[in-house]
């Protein structure tokens, strides 16, 4: 109904709806904005809050009560993400532009009670019916949550892509989804060449299907775990990966992919595959006993695991080399690669290669043969050819060393297999070649050391046999001596038989001795100026009983003037008697023997040959050495002990001068050739060589008296009775205590005191016997076993005149009792 006033009319009714309606609108707004799920502020065309949304209040901490009328800034305090500097609201920027602002980033609300959220915002002013901006809507949203889960995308994102592992995705059918730098490494594949593709194409031709099975695994749900594989690169050389695959699952847990993790592991598992290849290598030669069948053994275990080929060469004693293996999967590449080394042995003056290993001792690797153009240097083409058919990659030689010395080159290549050698390799082939090189010399030691006891043990039976076969005649020429009826005739001769072994028993003896004194160094020279004919006449006259015996023909050829030597008369006689009697030995009976000397070039060459039974090609190089014989072991006709040509070479050694023996095999005779400076003054007078005294009786003016003191009651009493003979007046004892009494009853003329008593040995009973009253004229003489320099000057110190090794040589004793001049022993 229309209203009435003074002067006009008013219809409310149409306002009244409008009222309404417009009330109605602002509900609706109100709750609209109240229930969306950004956060909403109103504004006033002044900017100050008219309406917060419960998500607004949320945000900004401000009820409605609180904010209704307050400055935006009040409420909506925002500033710089990272600096936290001051921003201007969007709201200011609408009112001041008339526009829509779109959402900023990097902006932090920071609430009434001081709490920081990161917020997306947007502004945009509000018009009335003539167009007019009557206010501003702020709509915002709290990103916080959004921003991490964002920048965990971008870490993994980074994370998967700065990867030293290849990180592959795939649809559940296999196709490629996602493919990461790693994986563009390992496979040398980009990434837009693979995405779409399926995952099968790197499985190499010989097991197709792999990757299918592993997928099928995945959607049943299975987790696969360092699963090692082979897989092919671009280039279409295989690597040894390990792979973990896992599920992909969407929102409701459904698995939509799969996503792959792998690691090459080539280097991983030739480290474990070359662990165990060592490992394997060092027990086979650790059974080592045939070092070459083990050698044989070793590279056949290293093909085709570590090499397609594998050689070994071993340096021979005489300087040659010697193919001992060559070893490949196909016989047929082995038996052509033997008719090439046969036909084509390596080149000495090579700078590559087996001799130059072995000339080094340093190792050779070419980790690419083709690229190299090592072929093409090959100077025979035939050979070269060859070669280049069998599709040689990469190739290694490592010297065998032991102890500095390299004994033969351990040779490595790589053919079919593509493998191309790196430091790593050369490394395990270094490692082999030490172990194949000790456990070498340790088998030849062995070799050696079973030699020497199998040499040992003969020389011990050979010992027994020489000792017992003069002791048979000495026992038989006593017992005729002892027998009724026997003639002066048969007693002479029965004592030449005894006196003739017991030569040949001190002979044995001595050349024992001899050797154990130069072999601890404790042998001394006494040299003087001496002439070579003295020399060849000692040396005959000890070796004549031997020559005459088997009735060979001696033939001596010496200078017709004098030669002069420094050396040992006695020591260089031995060195040529040794050679005459083992010529006498290794000679059928009725053979022939030749002698000669002469001076040459400043030297004096003695040569001793013979028609004997020669010596074998395989034996020459070793005759020198002990308990050597020439003769086979089970044979006995020859005797001997095999140490004369050890003491040849030691004493000829010396005195500066050198032996060689020299034969054509077997049946043809041996020849042994000494050498010695000659002296350069050849006008010196010859030294006279004692010979020797014949045995007399002494005058009564000579006769003396003498004690001898030995606990062997034989060699006490035998003793005696020699110097009986001789007319000297004897008493004898057999211990320390009962000599000093002897003595300090009736000190003697001479003491023949044993040095090995049991007890009071001989250095005490001499010490104390020079200790006793009226001894200061008693000759004192020591008699023992033990003849070396330490010895005597002992012998000294305990106040001995003289200092006799056994067995004494009558003469000595002659010449001690005479007081004539004498060359102890």
């Amino acid at each position: 109904l229309p209203i009435c006033f003074i002067g006009s009319c008013i219809d409310i009714t149409g306002r009244k709806k409008v009222e309404e309606e417009l009330r109605e609108q602002r509900e609706w707004l109100k709750v609209t904005l109240s229930s969306i799920g950004d956060a909403v502020i109103v504004t006033d065309i002044e900017g100050r809050v008219r309406f917060l949304n419960p998500v607004a209040q949320s945000l900004t901490g401000w009820t409605q009560a609180q904010a209704e009328g307050q400055p935006l800034d009040s409420v909506f305090n925002i500033v710089e993400e990272t600096t936290h500097a001051p921003v201007e609201s969007p709201v200011a920027q609408a009112l001041r532009e008339g526009r829509i602002i779109g959402m900023t980033n990097h902006t932090l609300l920071i609430a009434r009670d001081g709490a920081e959220r990161t917020i997306d915002d947007s502004a945009a002013p509000i018009q009335d019916e003539s167009g007019r901006i009557a206010g501003v809507v702020l709509v915002f949203r709290d990103v916080t949550e959004q921003r991490k889960s964002e920048a965990t995308r971008r870490r993994l994102a980074a994370i998967v892509e700065s990867s030293d592992d290849a990180i592959i995705g795939t649809a559940l059918d296999g196709t490629i989804v996602s493919w990461n730098h790693g994986a563009e490494r390992l496979y040398g594949y980009a990434a837009a060449e693979v995405i779409g593709k399926s995952i099968e194409f790197l499985t190499p031709p010989d097991r197709p299907g792999e990757i299918s099975a592993v997928l099928a695994r995945v959607r049943q749900g299975e987790e696969i775990e360092h699963y090692v594989a082979d897989r092919r690169r671009s280039d279409g050389s295989i690597v040894n990966v390990s792979v973990n695959v896992s599920a992909i699952r969407d929102d409701q847990g459904r698995i939509v992919g799969t996503s792959a993790i792998v690691r090459d592991v080539t280097q991983m598992m030739r480290t474990e595959q070359s662990t165990r290849f060592l490992a394997d290598a060092s027990a086979t030669l650790a059974r080592l006993v045939d070092y070459e069948s083990t050698l044989q053994k070793v590279a056949h275990m290293a093909v085709p695991f570590f090499a397609d080929w594998c050689m070994i060469d071993m340096l021979q004693p005489d300087g040659s080399l010697r193919r001992l293996s060559a070893a490949h999967v196909d016989p047929a590449r082995v038996q052509l690669a033997e008719e090439m080394h046969r036909r084509f042995p390596p080149d000495p003056e090579a700078p590559r290669g087996v001799w130059n290993i072995l000339g080094t001792g340093e190792s050779e690797i070419n980790t690419d043969i083709p690229a190299s153009g090592a072929l093409e240097r090959i100077p025979h083409p035939e050979l070269r050819r060859i070669l280049e058919t069998q599709g040689l990659t990469s190739y290694m030689g490592v010297p065998l060393t032991a102890r500095g010395k390299v004994l033969g080159v351990l040779t490595f290549i790589t053919a079919e297999s593509g493998r191309r050698y790196d430091a790593h390799d050369l490394a395990v082939a270094e490692d082999l070649a030490h172990r194949a090189a000790v456990a070498i010399e340790n088998a030849q030691l062995y070799q050696a050391r079973q030699e020497s006891d199998r040499r040992k043990d003969e020389f011990l039976a050979m010992l027994a046999h020489e000792l017992r076969n003069p002791l048979a005649p000495i026992r038989n020429a006593l017992q005729i001596l002892k027998m009724p009826g026997v003639d002066d005739a048969m007693a002479g001769e029965a004592r030449e038989m005894a006196e003739r072994q017991v030569h040949h028993l001190t002979r044995l003896v001595d050349d024992l001795l001899d050797v154990s004194r130069i072999m601890r160094g404790k042998i001394e020279l006494r040299r003087e100026r001496v002439e070579l004919a003295t020399i060849i006449a000692r040396a005959v006259e000890t070796a004549r009983p031997v020559i005459d015996a088997e009735r060979h023909k001696l033939v001596i050829s010496v200078p017709e003037s004098p030669v002069w030597l420094s050396a040992d008369l006695v020591r260089l006689a031995q060195v040529v008697a040794n050679l005459l009697t083992n010529a006498a030995k290794y000679t059928k009976s009725g053979g022939n023997i030749w002698l000669s000397a002469k001076r040459e070039s400043g030297e004096v060459t003695i040569a001793v040959r013979d028609s004997g039974i020669g010596i074998a090609p395989e034996l020459l190089p070793q005759i020198f050495e002990m308990f050597m014989q020439v003769a086979p072991a089970d044979s006995r006709s020859q005797g001997g002990l095999g140490i004369g040509l050890t003491l040849v070479r030691n004493l000829v050694e010396m005195h500066g001068g050198r032996v060689e023996a020299r034969s054509d095999g077997l049946d043809h005779g041996s020849e042994f050739i000494v050498r010695i400076p000659a002296l350069a003054e050849e006008s010196a007078q010859p030294t006279t060589v004692d010979q020797g005294t014949d045995l007399q009786p002494a005058g009564p003016s000579m006769k003396k008296h003498v004690l001898v003191v030995d606990d062997n009651a034989d060699a006490a009493s035998s003793l005696a009775m020699l110097l009986r003979l001789l007319g000297h007046q004897v008493k004898v004892t057999n211990s320390g205590p009962e000599a000093l009494q002897a003595v300090a009853a009736e000190p003697p003329d001479l003491v023949l005191l044993d040095i090995g008593m049991p007890g009071m040995d001989g250095y005490e009973v001499a010490r104390r016997l020079r200790a006793l009253p009226g001894t200061d004229r008693t000759l004192l003489v020591a008699l023992t076993g033990w003849g070396q320099i330490q010895d005597r000057q002992r012998s000294k110190a305990a106040g001995f005149d003289h200092h006799l090794t056994k067995p004494v040589e009558p003469a000595q004793l002659q010449a001690i009792l005479t007081h004539r001049p004498m060359s102890e022993a």
